[in-house]
């Protein structure tokens, strides 16, 4: 049964970004399932640029995925976090159009089962586990070591322990559950569609722990070749073990390679290959995934996309003249098939004075124009020691839109 009520209640949406206002003033629809009396809730549709799905709440509340905690612990860089997540549901609108789909974060994928996928596998402790076992050991481990070696056993010791590990390195970082609902057409909701994100190291991370309790960190860089074979292997075995279940047998599942990148990095890692599978299907064919990250100024953008990278240039090279203090300025350049996208600029002021900013962000938004063609998203974020200041938003052929915080 469906009823209407009045909107002012509006879910918190997943994704940052500038919200608009509600297209025609669109009512919130309230669902009332029979089954266990929960009230669903589908949040009205905003008019952005970013065309985010509407959300499902259950009885007013946001569901939260129970897998959720284990991304910060799994994934190290906060911005392959935010990459993975927000470019799930950016892929997943090529089989789950917004316009009939609902999003709510993964519910049937509990989080003791997507950690015990992401160990080693172990046939005595980690049966389930999806990444390569360790080698057959010649020694138990360092830390079985009932009594105290020699500096020279143990660095022996600590030398076999990471022949080990890279001759088999974890390839396997996180598994993350998004789900699409849709309207059954009785008055209910229903799973129309899974999508999992296989996220993958390009640099294995580990720590080998001595008999002491003392760590000793490694890192082995992975092939790209061999982290896409590995990845594809391992979502042919998540898509049988997901297939099992007997409410996700029947559902298009789509699943999409994430490469992150290393720990320390500015920018984020990239989706690198995508298939769906319809019910009753096996993985028949891979797209690949064309995008890549740049940071500006850099020496990588300025090779591989020089024009940019000069437009860039020349862009900073005007506000850095507008005043005689510091300026900090920088840019995250996103690239879909070979053509910039989208740029996001973090400009750091020494002032917060609030004429000096207003002034600036005014300057900013007519350099925009000069300097990056209409056709490209460009989003500016202006901050002092105080914090924000103000924030220049263009989306691709309109005007800008422009905040001043007060």
């Amino acid at each position: 049964m469906k009823r209407i009520i009045s909107p002012i209640l509006l879910a918190t949406m997943v994704l940052s970004g500038c919200i608009g206002i509600i297209e025609k003033e669109e009512e919130i629809i309230v669902i009332e399932e029979t089954e266990d009396n929960d009230q669903v809730i589908v949040s009205p549709n905003l008019n952005t640029p970013e065309n985010y799905y509407r959300t499902v709440l259950h009885e007013g509340d946001y569901r939260q995925s129970e897998a959720r905690g284990l991304v910060a612990a799994a994934i190290s860089n906060r911005i392959d976090i935010n990459q993975l997540e927000i470019g799930l549901m950016e892929l997943a609108q090529t089989r789950f159009p917004p316009d009939q789909y609902y999003f709510q974060e993964g519910q049937h994928l509990e989080g003791k089962l997507i950690q015990s996928w992401l160990r080693k596998y172990d046939e005595d402790k980690a049966r389930e586990g999806l990444n390569p076992a360790l080698p057959e050991r010649e020694y138990p481990p360092l830390t079985a070591e009932k009594a105290q070696l020699s500096d020279s056993a143990r660095a022996e010791r600590v030398r076999y322990e990471r022949e080990l590990h890279e001759a088999s390195p974890s390839y396997l970082s996180h598994i993350m559950e998004h789900n699409y609902l849709k309207d059954s057409g009785d008055g209910n909701i229903e799973l129309g569609g899974l999508v999992l994100g296989i996220s993958l190291n390009t640099i294995y991370n580990f720590s080998i722990l001595d008999e002491l309790g003392r760590s000793y960190p490694f890192e082995v860089a992975l092939e790209e070749d061999k982290i896409i074979e590995v990845g594809k292997q391992i979502a042919i075995e998540v898509l049988n073990r997901v297939r099992e279940r007997d409410n996700l047998a029947n559902v298009p599942i789509m699943i999409a390679l994430y490469k992150e990148e290393r720990r320390q990095a500015i920018v984020p890692g990239t989706f690198i290959a995508l298939t769906v599978i319809e019910p009753g299907k096996r993985i028949e064919r891979w797209e690949t995934v064309n995008e890549a990250h740049y940071f500006f100024p850099s020496r990588d953008a300025t090779t591989d996309y020089r024009e940019d990278a000069n437009r860039f240039a020349s862009f900073k090279q005007d506000i850095d003249g507008f005043f005689d203090n510091y300026v900090g300025l920088v840019g995250k350049g996103r690239y879909k098939n070979n053509q910039l996208q989208e740029l996001t600029v973090d400009i750091n002021l020494q002032t917060n004075g609030k004429a000096e900013v207003i002034a600036l962000t005014q300057y900013i938004t007519d350099r925009l124009k000069k300097h990056f063609p209409a056709e490209l998203t460009v989003q500016i974020y202006i901050t002092s020691l105080e914090g924000a200041e103000s924030v220049i938003v263009r989306h691709a052929n309109e005007q800008p839109f422009v905040h001043i915080y007060r």
